[in-house]
């Protein structure tokens, strides 16, 4: 990275991503994670406030999908912690996944089961009532055009509307924070729109959003703050307006380039 991004990223304000925000409902605190002879992630801190969506961009590879799997317990870090909502993501994983709604960029499902007895399946793990479970997400489920469609089997289920139905997972326990890897991957423009309704009445319902995304448009009509990673590095972190006042310029996009660019690049 280029001296010029490191000093963007050493200067930005804390404002309401400080890491030691007690109301803080994620804190990333130093972590890294390597792979062998690869880091993924190196030495990364941020928090996330309760009630607030948050985008975490950055370009392939710049280590958002190691750092969801790190939050879900799913990966342990090769140092530093990651606590959601007080509890240790790892140590706590099996408390931890009850508080989080999490959206893989790819959701697979069982080839044998239909969507309906995945959400069933899925309630039950969490100690709901299946019925009762099912019937309070049929409004949800109606307005994403999945009501006929929750007797066949899921694995036969278009790219978009997988991406549906591990949403609809992903909320049906009512969690506390949400973690989606690129939500709106295989949606169409109307089911995108759906999804920006439905991530801003979650934040007013009080529920955190954290998802990941190289798409700017989604981080302008959503977040209010972002987290940019690059080559498993913080670039940056914020509000929108601050890292408009720190890079000098307006446009998201532009933005994104200037601090995610290559040392050559840059």
């Amino acid at each position: 990275m280029s001296e010029e991004v490191i000093a963007i990223s050493n200067e930005l304000p804390e404002a309401c991503l400080t890491a030691t925000a007690p109301e803080s409902l994620v804190l990333v605190e130093r972590v890294t994670k390597e792979f062998g002879g690869k880091t993924a992630v190196k030495d990364l801190s941020f928090a996330v406030p309760a009630g607030q969506i948050c985008g975490l961009l950055g370009p392939n590879g710049a280590g958002k999908t190691t750092l969801f799997r790190l939050l879900m317990g799913i990966l342990k870090a090769t140092s530093g912690r990651l606590i959601v909502d007080g509890l240790d993501a790892f140590e706590d994983r099996v408390e931890v996944k009850r508080r989080i709604g999490y959206l893989p960029d790819e959701p697979i499902f069982y080839s044998y089961l239909s969507a309906r007895e995945i959400l069933e399946l899925s309630a039950a793990m969490h100690g709901l009532d299946p019925r009762e479970a099912i019937d309070r997400m049929e409004p949800t489920i109606a307005r994403m055009k999945l009501s006929n469609e929750l007797d066949n089997y899921a694995e036969d289920y278009s790219r978009g509307m997988k991406k549906k139905l591990g949403l609809l997972l992903a909320m049906l326990h009512e969690p506390r924070l949400l973690v989606l890897d690129e939500p709106t991957n295989g949606l169409d423009v109307e089911s995108t729109r759906l999804f920006y309704e439905m991530m801003g009445e979650a934040a007013a319902a009080g529920a955190t959003v954290l998802f990941s995304t190289h798409l700017m448009d989604h981080v302008a009509r959503l977040c209010t703050h972002a987290v940019v990673i690059n080559e498993g590095r913080l670039a940056a972190k914020g509000s929108l307006e601050e890292l408009r006042a720190l890079t000098g310029l307006d446009d998201l996009e532009d933005i994104f380039i200037k601090l995610t660019a290559k040392p050559q690049e840059a």
